[in-house]
């Protein structure tokens, strides 16, 4: 594995770790965009290194990325990020592992599942899109309304949310001072769209 910078944006270097299969199947062998979940608040490129084995088995390269995180970066420059490191891959992944730049498959999981998906409204989609569990309707009820399950919860008072949120962009939950409770609040008061996308 290797970790490169695949974007600097607003002064963050936004990173992506670069798997190769050790006996590669293919001389050009396919590739795939890992994309983390993690409500677009939080969430890392190495949450899932252990699934990356059955990929990289199967003789495909994966590339799992960071994203700027919200509520410092909204939705649009997010999806941005996406579409960026999908290029990155082609060009460089091509360089560095010998991608085949037309079999790019794009994979996410909740959060990174809606990221997933909208990958297939880039000027140059992936050849697959694979969502698990990902986002359909990202304004819908389920999210812009007080969610019953979380109010259940101690309620997160706004100035102790938005204490530890703000400041420059991340790539990674941990660069934010002592973390925070940011998406329960936003679950408990059904605002999570506002925040996330602006």
């Amino acid at each position: 594995m290797e970790t490169h910078v695949y974007k600097t944006a607003d002064h963050c270097q936004i990173h992506l770790d670069l798997y190769t299969p050790e006996q590669p199947g293919a001389p050009s062998p396919p590739a795939i965009l890992f994309i983390h979940g993690g409500a677009l608040i939080n969430g890392t490129r190495d949450a899932r290194p252990g699934a990356f084995d059955r990929y990289l088995s199967r003789g495909f390269v994966v590339a799992s990325i960071d994203y700027r995180l919200a509520p410092e970066t909204k939705l649009p420059q997010i999806v941005s990020d996406v579409e960026d490191a999908l290029v990155w891959l082609r060009t460089e992944g091509q360089r560095l592992a010998h991608v085949d730049p037309s079999r790019i498959a794009v994979v996410g999981h909740s959060a990174g599942g809606y990221l997933t998906l909208m990958s297939g409204t880039f000027k140059e989609p992936p050849c697959a899109l694979v969502s698990f569990y990902g986002y359909g309707d990202v304004i819908g009820p389920w999210y812009s309304q007080p969610d019953p399950f979380y109010c259940r919860q101690p309620m997160v008072d706004e100035t102790e949310a938005r204490r530890h949120t703000g400041g420059a962009p991340v790539t990674r939950p941990d660069q934010r001072p002592e973390g925070g409770n940011f998406y329960l609040y936003c679950r408990q008061q059904g605002i999570w769209p506002d925040e996330v996308g602006g």
